[in-house]
């Protein structure tokens, strides 16, 4: 028994102790951090083969500007989350991950993201990221993308950076919370012309009841006031039923303007998805990816956008029409460049042209 409790008595001991070395070893951590300077903060930033948006001596100076550097800081002023928040406000970057050393290092690790294209139309020039991320260009730093020119229209300014996906979401949602708010305009305009349209039936439907001892010129002439008071009333009802009419109007045509901009918004994000998927379907192309420098697109009003790609090699134009049958335009595209310029000469031709189905029709070069 005896042997017992000092077995009991012994782990209680061991167990204290183990508990004030922690809270020793916590505290003396914590002095140290108090008084300990940042040694250095090093920045690695990961990105893809072909490019470079940002580097690390890019985003010191962005630290710098945003009076987050951890230079010249101790250990625990360093606010990593902070940090981190301010890296990811720049457009190129999308992780970023910060944590500190024992010995005082901060560092953070940079992914910047991978952009598909270039959009370089009037009022434009950002880079899409192939997660679908809208960003500005940088000044010295370019990617080797397809640059997208022409007079196509997006569904947002050339100020925006962000999420397209999100960016139409919300704007869609907009719309049609404002389109509920004018239906909701309408139930008292709807609840008044009622309630007038009731009071009309009232009035319509009053008769005069003719006292027995009542003389006959007398109740003549209470017809003929009621009769010219119902006239009166008919004039001033129809007045209002009409406002009211143009008031419910005018909210119904609000509402199909706002019904007019979705549709509108909804073709030009599926014609952004379809040039999306275009690029993409280049870029996965090892020779197309290296060949396709420029497209150029051309529409108008709510016609179907058509595409026309200027290539790396010779001095014409391909036009390849709508977004349809892309594979099969391209293979067509790739045997001609094999069999007949390879064989005629790059600069034989200026425009080739692939719209028409499973034929290329090209036109001379004078």
């Amino acid at each position: 028994m005896l042997r017992r409790i000092v077995t009991i008595i012994g782990y209680v001991l061991l167990v204290a102790a183990i508990v004030v070395v922690v809270v020793l070893a916590h505290r003396g951590a914590e002095s140290h951090r108090n008084t300990q300077q940042v040694a250095g903060f090093s920045i690695n930033v990961d990105g893809v083969d072909g490019f470079s948006l940002v580097d690390e001596m890019t985003m010191h100076s962005w630290f710098h500007a945003h009076n987050v550097h951890p230079e010249g800081r101790t250990v625990a002023d360093v606010n990593l989350s902070e940090l981190e928040g301010v890296a990811l406000q720049h457009s190129a970057v999308a992780e970023a991950n910060a944590y500190v050393t024992y010995d005082g290092y901060v560092q953070m690790n940079i992914v910047q993201r991978e952009p598909i294209m270039r959009l370089r139309m009037e009022g434009y020039d950002s880079y899409l990221s192939r997660d679908g991320h809208l960003f500005a260009t940088m000044r010295g730093y370019a990617a080797y993308v397809p640059v997208i020119t022409g007079n196509y229209r997006m569904i947002f300014d050339g100020s925006f950076t962000g999420s397209v996906a999100e960016f139409t979401a919300d704007t869609l949602a907009s719309l049609h919370r404002e389109i509920e708010y004018c239906e909701h305009r309408k139930y008292p305009i709807y609840r008044d012309k009622s309630k007038a349209r009731s009071r009309f039936k009232s009035v319509s439907d009053s008769t005069i009841n003719r006292p027995i001892f009542m003389s006959d010129a007398k109740y003549e002439s209470l017809c003929e006031g009621l009769k010219l008071y119902k006239e009166a009333y008919a004039q001033r009802y129809e007045a209002q039923d009409k406002e009211y009419d143009e008031a419910i109007a005018r909210l119904t045509a609000q509402q199909q303007q706002l019904y007019d901009k979705i549709n509108e918004i909804r073709k030009r994000e599926s014609d952004f998805r379809g040039l999306e998927r275009f690029v993409n379907y280049v870029l996965a192309d090892e020779f197309w990816s290296a060949e396709i420098t420029q497209v150029v697109i051309s529409e108008s009003g709510n016609q179907t956008m058509q595409l026309s790609l200027i290539p790396r090699s010779g001095s014409f134009v391909v036009d390849m029409g709508d977004l349809n049958d892309i594979e099969t335009k391209f293979s067509s595209l790739r045997l001609f460049y094999d069999k007949v310029l390879s064989s005629v000469g790059w600069d034989a031709y200026n425009h080739i042209s692939l719209r028409y189905d499973g034929q290329v029709v090209c036109r001379e070069a004078r």
